[in-house]
């Protein structure tokens, strides 16, 4: 009888296991529906009859990160019986910005909707997009306008890295820990590049007790770029430190003066 039962509580285990993971695939699928829903949502059905453009794909050609923003514009009719009003146009990507024309259009008018591509920071292939939305049609964008094309790098390919600690370049040159909870750790990262042509090891032998540091990679390579990763351990503070407390990181690996190489890093704990 206890086999049995053994047995018993075993499946039950296993189909417990199983469940668990189907209702996590599925519970996935659906955040990856829901986000692919926001990004690139359906039309409004027969959105052809209310909204016509004369072409909705614009190729962009090639540009460089140097150039500067361009405008496309697309051009739209109201091919409805009623007013129609533009109310908003959103981009799927923050190198577009979108003007038009917010007063009502009328049956039979035409209307320009004008996509500014800034090529600046956003090197690569483009494929972006820009959906329309109607007062009448709040929820479901009545058009998609796309803009195609590829950018070059600029000839400062680290402009995107604005400081410098000699030939690190980095996104920036504070830390900030917003939250760190007692009895907790707490880690945050600073995107970096090394413009040199020597790979690049950097350390921070000076930290205090309650703070580690490192790279990843461990080693960045010329042209490379990776983290640089700051752990507080909110256990190791000491008692009578303040709820908010800054520190200096001086940085080892790069050549430059002290006061040119430090992080300045912020704490605020919370209980």
């Amino acid at each position: 009888m206890k086999f049995f039962s053994l047995i018993r509580i075993v499946v039950f285990l296993v189909g417990t296991g199983l469940f668990g993971a189907l209702h996590a695939q599925n519970s996935l699928a659906s955040l990856q529906a829901r986000r692919d829903s926001l990004l690139n949502p359906s039309l409004m059905k027969q959105a052809e009859r209310v909204l016509r453009f004369e072409k909705s794909v614009q190729n962009i050609g090639t540009l460089t990160e140097d150039d500067v923003p361009v405008t496309y514009r697309f051009v739209c009719t109201n091919v409805s019986n009623r007013p129609l009003l533009i109310k908003r146009a959103t981009p799927t990507c923050s190198c577009v910005t979108v003007g038009f024309d917010s007063k009502e259009l009328l049956p039979g008018k035409q209307q320009v909707v004008n996509l500014t591509f800034h090529p600046k920071n956003h090197p690569g292939t483009i494929d972006t997009h820009v959906f329309v939305y109607l007062s009448s049609s709040d929820k479901t964008p009545v058009a998609r306008l796309t803009l195609t094309g590829d950018v070059l790098p600029g000839k400062d390919e680290w402009a995107r890295f604005p400081y410098s600690m000699g030939k690190l370049r980095l996104k920036q040159n504070t830390m900030t820990f917003g939250e760190v909870r007692t009895g907790h750790r707490s880690t945050e990262r600073i995107f970096c590049g090394n413009s040199s042509s020597k790979p690049m090891q950097l350390t921070a032998p000076i930290l205090p007790t309650y703070v580690t540091f490192h790279t990843e990679p461990a080693v960045i390579p010329p042209g490379g770029e990776g983290d640089i990763v700051v752990t507080v351990d909110a256990s190791l503070i000491p008692v009578g430190a303040k709820a908010e407390f800054t520190f200096p990181i001086i940085i080892e690996g790069v050549s430059a003066r002290p006061s040119d190489r430090t992080l300045n890093i912020k704490v605020k704990r919370i209980n």
